[in-house]
């Protein structure tokens, strides 16, 4: 079950509530590059300012950098002004949970010692418990709302048809070298992401590092994950996960079926994930009680039609273990997949699904958190983006390049755009109804 409450913040004033996050204070994000963020959610590809560079300097060092230094002054003083934090402010302001929330109430147990330990100039000693780490962009699938920096496979398919950079293999460090050496005696929590990181190398190298240590019972493991495999090589994970002290899993599953294999292109179909979905229930709460899961779903133009049918899907199926146990993540990019890209007429449509799916889920025990964020999704669907006309074309042409190239077809794939589908392409400036 997902907890994304700021309970912990009550003892402090209210600017410091709706401003204060924990990450900065215990917390390290190492992207595919070896560029050092405060989190993941402050990261952003066309982004000019981070932290700074690995090969430039230690992460500690990094840690306690001038920038860093100033975000944590402004986070313990209630100001909202450090652009890293802002779409977390953004999203929040817009009724869905943001990263903070969840980080404060994660990592909750930190709070007021890492507050009192932070010296004038906002320098605080580099224990870092909380690690974020992508270790490279290897991933099995070609998800449409990705792309080559942040998959292999991507990349491969793009140099068949494009004339690229080459990102056919992005690693954070380089072979041999480990910045995090001297933390992993702090290291409480790590979260894995990727590319896809159930089949990257270094992921089983540093669990199998930690469990070396006699740490593993004291560090919690999070995972992003497209769940294509629970095996590598002859690891096989649960045997992994068993040893270490709790294990939550993110599923990043937008559709089912054939709209599944649409979305997240590769050559695992959805049958096989969802295979590993049933063998990954059977441990919870039963074997092996320190594993847990929830579906992150990515909502974008693709799915958001079909995104309760999705929730349903999981939980008629038995393959979602609680029905609150869903974390709707809102796609910001790219623009041409923003669900808000729809007609006003598919909209409306959306809207009544959604206020007949919240009933559904009061029927069957759901909880106010999981009914806000539907309500919150309805109500985004409310507003508007610039460029729209702009971002129509760009879906149409990347739609129908990528179709081609993969022999599919979208209004074959989703009927319910076919209408829309056949409107926008047979002008060539679409006409545009929001």
């Amino acid at each position: 079950m997902i907890d994304d409450n700021n309970k912990d913040l009550s003892k402090y004033s209210e600017e410091v509530q709706n401003s204060f996050c924990i990450l900065p204070f215990t917390h390290t994000f190492l992207n595919t590059e070896g560029d050092v963020f405060p989190c993941c959610v402050s990261w952003d590809p066309e982004r000019t300012s981070l932290i700074g560079y690995l090969k430039d300097a230690t992460l500690e060092e990094h840690f306690n950098s001038d920038i860093m230094k100033q975000l944590r002054l402004d986070l313990m003083s209630g100001k909202r002004r450090n652009d890293f934090c802002s779409r977390c402010y953004k999203s929040e302001d817009a009724g869905f949970p943001a990263g903070r929330h969840g980080a404060n109430s994660d990592l909750q147990h930190l709070i007021d010692d890492s507050i009192s330990k932070v010296q004038p100039d906002g320098y605080i000693e580099p224990v870092i418990k909380s690690w974020d780490i992508r270790y490279s962009n290897l991933c099995n699938l070609k998800c449409r709302s990705c792309g080559n920096i942040y998959s292999t496979t991507w990349s491969k398919e793009d140099s068949e048809y494009v004339d690229y950079h080459d990102y056919s293999e992005i690693k954070a460090f380089p072979a041999g070298t480990d910045p995090l050496e001297n933390q992993y005696k702090n290291v409480e929590k790590i979260y894995f992401a990727g590319g896809e990181p159930l089949i990257m190398p270094e992921h089983y190298a540093t669990l199998t590092k930690i469990i070396e240590l006699g740490r593993a019972d004291k560090v919690r493991l999070v995972y992003n994950t497209n769940m294509t495999k629970l095996n590598y090589n002859k690891n096989y994970l649960p045997d992994f996960w068993k040893q270490f002290k709790k294990v939550t899993l993110g599923l990043s599953i937008d559709s089912f079926g054939d709209r599944a294999n649409y979305i997240r292109h590769g050559s695992v179909k959805w049958n096989k994930i969802e295979a590993n979905i049933k063998e990954l229930s059977k441990y919870v709460n039963k074997d092996m009680s320190n594993i847990d899961y929830f579906f992150s779903p990515t909502v974008s133009l693709l799915n958001v039609y079909t995104l309760t049918d999705l929730h349903q899907y999981l939980f008629d199926a038995d393959l979602i273990v609680d029905i609150d146990s869903i974390l709707l993540n809102i796609l910001h990019g790219p623009a041409d997949l923003s669900m808000l890209n729809l007609p006003r007429n598919i909209k409306d449509d959306i809207q009544l699904k959604i206020k007949k799916h919240i009933s559904w889920i009061q029927a069957n025990g759901g909880t106010e958190r999981c009914i806000n964020q539907f309500k919150s999704l309805s109500d985004y669907l409310n507003t508007t983006l610039p460029d729209i006309e702009s971002n129509i074309r760009t879906f149409i042409h990347n739609t129908r390049d990528i179709d081609r190239r993969r022999n599919e077809n979208f209004p074959d794939t989703f009927p319910e755009y076919k209408d829309w589908w056949e409107e926008i392409t047979k002008n060539s400036i679409p006409t545009v109804n929001i």
